[in-house]
Protein backbone atom coordinates (compact mmCIF):
# COMPACT_ATOMS: atom_id res chain seq x y z
CA UNK A 1 0.00 0.00 0.00
CA UNK A 2 2.85 2.41 0.82
CA UNK A 3 4.46 1.62 -2.54
CA UNK A 4 1.30 2.64 -4.41
CA UNK A 5 1.08 5.95 -2.53
CA UNK A 6 4.64 6.96 -3.44
CA UNK A 7 4.65 5.89 -7.10
CA UNK A 8 3.48 9.35 -8.04
CA UNK A 9 6.79 10.74 -6.76
CA UNK A 10 8.84 8.22 -8.77
CA UNK A 11 7.51 9.19 -12.20
CA UNK A 12 9.18 12.29 -13.58
CA UNK A 13 6.49 12.94 -16.20
CA UNK A 14 3.95 13.63 -13.47
CA UNK A 15 5.97 16.56 -12.13
CA UNK A 16 5.35 20.02 -13.49
CA UNK A 17 8.32 21.91 -14.89
CA UNK A 18 9.13 25.17 -13.18
CA UNK A 19 9.34 27.42 -16.25
CA UNK A 20 10.35 30.54 -14.33
CA UNK A 21 13.43 28.73 -13.01
CA UNK A 22 14.29 27.62 -16.55
CA UNK A 23 14.15 31.20 -17.86
CA UNK A 24 16.18 32.55 -14.91
CA UNK A 25 18.96 29.98 -15.43
CA UNK A 26 18.92 30.57 -19.18
CA UNK A 27 19.13 34.36 -18.68
CA UNK A 28 22.09 34.04 -16.31
CA UNK A 29 23.96 31.80 -18.77
CA UNK A 30 23.43 34.34 -21.58
CA UNK A 31 25.33 36.96 -19.59
CA UNK A 32 28.59 35.12 -20.33
CA UNK A 33 30.14 36.95 -23.31
CA UNK A 34 32.10 35.64 -26.27
CA UNK A 35 35.68 36.96 -26.54
CA UNK A 36 36.17 39.05 -29.69
CA UNK A 37 39.04 40.69 -31.53
CA UNK A 38 38.17 43.93 -33.36
CA UNK A 39 40.24 45.58 -36.07
CA UNK A 40 41.08 49.23 -35.28
CA UNK A 41 42.50 50.91 -38.32
CA UNK A 42 42.70 53.82 -40.71
CA UNK A 43 44.59 54.38 -43.97
CA UNK A 44 47.97 54.39 -42.21
CA UNK A 45 47.76 52.31 -39.00
CA UNK A 46 46.08 49.08 -37.88
CA UNK A 47 45.90 47.18 -34.61
CA UNK A 48 43.70 44.61 -32.87
CA UNK A 49 41.43 45.49 -29.93
CA UNK A 50 40.15 42.84 -27.51
CA UNK A 51 36.53 42.91 -26.43
CA UNK A 52 33.36 40.96 -25.82
CA UNK A 53 30.20 40.15 -27.77
CA UNK A 54 26.90 38.72 -26.57
CA UNK A 55 24.79 36.60 -28.94
CA UNK A 56 21.03 37.01 -28.56
CA UNK A 57 18.60 35.20 -30.87
CA UNK A 58 15.06 36.56 -30.52
CA UNK A 59 13.58 34.53 -33.43
CA UNK A 60 14.64 31.25 -35.04
CA UNK A 61 12.88 29.35 -37.84
CA UNK A 62 13.90 25.70 -38.12
CA UNK A 63 13.66 23.86 -41.46
CA UNK A 64 13.59 20.33 -40.01
CA UNK A 65 10.85 20.14 -37.41
CA UNK A 66 8.17 17.50 -37.48
CA UNK A 67 4.57 18.40 -38.23
CA UNK A 68 3.56 18.40 -34.55
CA UNK A 69 6.00 21.12 -33.49
CA UNK A 70 6.06 24.76 -34.52
CA UNK A 71 9.16 25.64 -36.59
CA UNK A 72 9.42 29.04 -34.87
CA UNK A 73 11.12 29.53 -31.49
CA UNK A 74 11.70 32.71 -29.51
CA UNK A 75 14.80 33.49 -27.36
CA UNK A 76 15.38 30.00 -25.90
CA UNK A 77 16.37 28.13 -29.04
CA UNK A 78 16.75 24.35 -28.97
CA UNK A 79 20.29 23.70 -30.30
CA UNK A 80 19.20 20.58 -32.21
CA UNK A 81 16.56 22.56 -34.09
CA UNK A 82 18.99 25.41 -34.66
CA UNK A 83 21.94 23.47 -36.06
CA UNK A 84 20.01 20.95 -38.21
CA UNK A 85 19.13 23.84 -40.51
CA UNK A 86 17.50 27.13 -39.63
CA UNK A 87 17.29 30.85 -40.27
CA UNK A 88 17.39 33.37 -37.44
CA UNK A 89 17.36 37.01 -36.53
CA UNK A 90 20.09 38.00 -34.07
CA UNK A 91 21.23 40.91 -31.92
CA UNK A 92 24.86 41.28 -30.82
CA UNK A 93 25.81 43.89 -28.24
CA UNK A 94 29.58 44.33 -28.33
CA UNK A 95 32.20 46.25 -26.39
CA UNK A 96 35.95 46.65 -26.76
CA UNK A 97 38.08 46.83 -23.61
CA UNK A 98 39.94 49.91 -24.87
CA UNK A 99 39.34 52.81 -27.25
CA UNK A 100 39.55 52.59 -31.00
CA UNK A 101 42.36 55.10 -31.50
CA UNK A 102 42.82 54.78 -35.27
CA UNK A 103 39.18 54.18 -36.22
CA UNK A 104 37.93 57.11 -34.13
CA UNK A 105 34.82 55.19 -33.03
CA UNK A 106 33.45 54.45 -29.57
CA UNK A 107 34.19 51.11 -27.97
CA UNK A 108 30.52 50.05 -27.52
CA UNK A 109 28.08 49.19 -30.27
CA UNK A 110 25.29 46.85 -31.24
CA UNK A 111 24.84 44.71 -34.31
CA UNK A 112 21.69 43.14 -35.68
CA UNK A 113 21.05 40.93 -38.65
CA UNK A 114 19.97 37.58 -40.01
CA UNK A 115 21.85 34.34 -40.57
CA UNK A 116 21.32 30.96 -42.16
CA UNK A 117 22.67 27.91 -40.32
CA UNK A 118 23.32 24.66 -42.16
CA UNK A 119 24.58 21.31 -40.82
CA UNK A 120 27.86 19.89 -42.14
CA UNK A 121 28.21 16.59 -40.24
CA UNK A 122 25.93 14.55 -37.95
CA UNK A 123 22.93 16.85 -38.56
CA UNK A 124 24.90 19.79 -37.21
CA UNK A 125 25.72 18.23 -33.84
CA UNK A 126 29.41 17.86 -34.63
CA UNK A 127 29.84 20.62 -37.19
CA UNK A 128 27.61 23.38 -38.57
CA UNK A 129 28.16 26.46 -40.73
CA UNK A 130 26.45 29.86 -40.80
CA UNK A 131 26.33 32.75 -43.21
CA UNK A 132 24.64 36.05 -42.47
CA UNK A 133 24.39 39.77 -42.98
CA UNK A 134 24.73 42.28 -40.19
CA UNK A 135 24.13 45.98 -39.59
CA UNK A 136 26.19 47.66 -36.84
CA UNK A 137 25.07 50.72 -34.90
CA UNK A 138 28.04 52.60 -33.47
CA UNK A 139 28.98 56.21 -32.81
CA UNK A 140 32.25 57.88 -33.55
CA UNK A 141 34.05 59.95 -30.94
CA UNK A 142 32.30 63.13 -32.12
CA UNK A 143 28.97 61.48 -31.16
CA UNK A 144 27.96 61.23 -34.80
CA UNK A 145 26.43 57.99 -36.04
CA UNK A 146 28.84 55.69 -37.80
CA UNK A 147 26.73 52.74 -38.89
CA UNK A 148 28.01 50.06 -41.24
CA UNK A 149 27.10 46.69 -42.70
CA UNK A 150 28.97 43.41 -42.57
CA UNK A 151 28.96 39.84 -43.82
CA UNK A 152 29.34 37.16 -41.16
CA UNK A 153 30.43 33.54 -41.45
CA UNK A 154 30.74 31.00 -38.67
CA UNK A 155 31.67 27.42 -37.94
CA UNK A 156 30.23 25.70 -34.85
CA UNK A 157 31.15 22.50 -33.02
CA UNK A 158 30.53 20.76 -29.65
CA UNK A 159 26.76 20.68 -30.28
CA UNK A 160 26.78 24.37 -31.16
CA UNK A 161 28.18 25.51 -27.82
CA UNK A 162 31.51 26.63 -29.32
CA UNK A 163 32.54 28.08 -32.61
CA UNK A 164 34.38 30.76 -34.54
CA UNK A 165 32.71 33.72 -36.21
CA UNK A 166 34.33 36.05 -38.72
CA UNK A 167 32.68 39.33 -39.73
CA UNK A 168 33.93 41.29 -42.73
CA UNK A 169 32.73 44.85 -42.17
CA UNK A 170 32.09 46.95 -45.23
CA UNK A 171 33.74 50.19 -44.13
CA UNK A 172 37.16 51.79 -43.89
CA UNK A 173 37.54 52.08 -40.10
CA UNK A 174 37.10 48.62 -38.63
CA UNK A 175 37.47 46.08 -41.41
CA UNK A 176 36.82 42.84 -39.53
CA UNK A 177 36.25 41.15 -36.19
CA UNK A 178 36.86 37.57 -35.12
CA UNK A 179 34.94 35.97 -32.24
CA UNK A 180 35.19 32.80 -30.25
CA UNK A 181 31.47 31.95 -30.18
CA UNK A 182 30.34 30.65 -26.79
CA UNK A 183 26.67 29.80 -26.21
CA UNK A 184 25.21 27.98 -23.22
CA UNK A 185 21.84 26.29 -23.68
Amino acid sequence: MIFICFTNILFSQDREENSSKKYIYWGIMQLIPSPTFFNDGNDVNNRIRFGFKWNITPVNFSFRTNKFVSPVQFFIINPVRRFTGSAEIFVQPEIATSDFIYSNIKNAGIGTGARLILPLTENGENLAFSLGVKYNYRKDKNSDNYDYTGIEGGIYFFAGMMGLQYTQNINARTKYNISLYIKYF
